[in-house]
């Protein structure tokens, strides 16, 4: 769909009152979330969501990233819930995501699963990688096999169901789906769920290892200390927290790292469905 600036307007309003909501139950926990990837960026040069945008990431630590799966289901407000696979088996999504109740959000390529589909907003965990190259690659390759495995489950399930067009599933060559189907029919979804979080915090007890990441990229990385304690910047009407060394993060996520970048770059999630009140609202397509 094409956003209207009317349109744009509106969904940025409602993505600041989500991530309000996911800084207060942070700060009932004392716990930190940090921007990350283009709302990074937003932070850097806008001091706002980038204008174009209609998503808003953020990153946790390991282990603020579990206390807040465990705890924040009680204390998000009764306009919100939390998506993650302890509390929503049927999503595809290994990563958690805030949505709010009562939206309509609906992305392509999810939209055949039985899940909430409200606005959101995205909750990374980061885990310690590996100083070395050869290794940091090697966990990195082996964490993305898994996290693969873990999406992807969902589609085999309805494989029957989902055209192949639209399905993850078959974009996969024939001999990883092979792999796939055979493992599917071994193991649970929650032995692949426990068997991905195990992978990704591989390192996570070695505090030598001074770098981390969003395990699956490369592009993610920021020093241990610069998320640990992050530093406060303007974000809208808001101030949001973001590592403490943004530029070097940023350039380890963008080699080129311009305000003004091209129309064509200037990409969304551009949803099928969208709408601000499901039950009396408008739903735009």
């Amino acid at each position: 769909m094409q956003y209207t600036p009317q349109i744009l307007s509106g969904i940025h309003a409602v993505l600041f009152e989500i991530i309000e909501e996911v800084q207060r139950v942070c700060r009932l926990l004392s716990i930190n979330t940090f921007a990350i990837g283009g709302t990074a960026i937003g932070v850097h040069f806008w001091q706002n969501i980038l204008p174009w945008d209609d998503d808003v990431d953020f990153g946790m630590l390991r282990e603020d990233y579990t206390k807040f799966l465990r705890e924040a289901p009680a204390l998000l407000g009764e306009e919100f819930e939390l998506q993650e696979f302890s509390t929503d088996p049927n999503t595809p999504f290994y990563w958690a995501k805030v949505r709010k109740k009562n939206t309509l959000f609906l992305e392509d390529g999810v939209e055949m699963f039985d899940i909430a589909h409200g606005f959101f907003v995205d909750i990374f965990p980061f885990d310690r990688t590996p100083n070395g190259r050869f290794v940091e690659r090697f966990h990195r390759a082996e964490t993305a096999w898994f996290i693969s495995a873990f999406s992807l489950h969902p589609y085999w399930q309805q494989r029957r169901e989902i055209p192949r067009s639209k399905s993850l599933y078959y974009r996969k060559s024939v001999v990883s789906r092979l792999v796939l189907g055979i493992l599917y029919r071994l193991v649970s979804r929650e032995w692949l769920y426990g068997k991905m979080q195990k992978e990704m915090g591989w390192f996570n007890d070695n505090e030598e290892c001074r770098w981390v990441n969003v395990v699956r990229l490369g592009i993610d990385k920021a020093e241990y200390d610069s998320v640990r304690h992050p530093v406060w910047r303007k974000f809208g009407r808001l101030e949001v927290c973001v590592p403490r060394d943004l530029e070097a993060y940023l350039h380890h996520h963008y080699p080129v790292l311009v305000k003004d970048i091209p129309e064509e770059q200037r990409v969304n999630h551009a949803p099928l469905k969208l709408s601000f009140d499901v039950k009396n609202g408008k739903i735009y397509e």
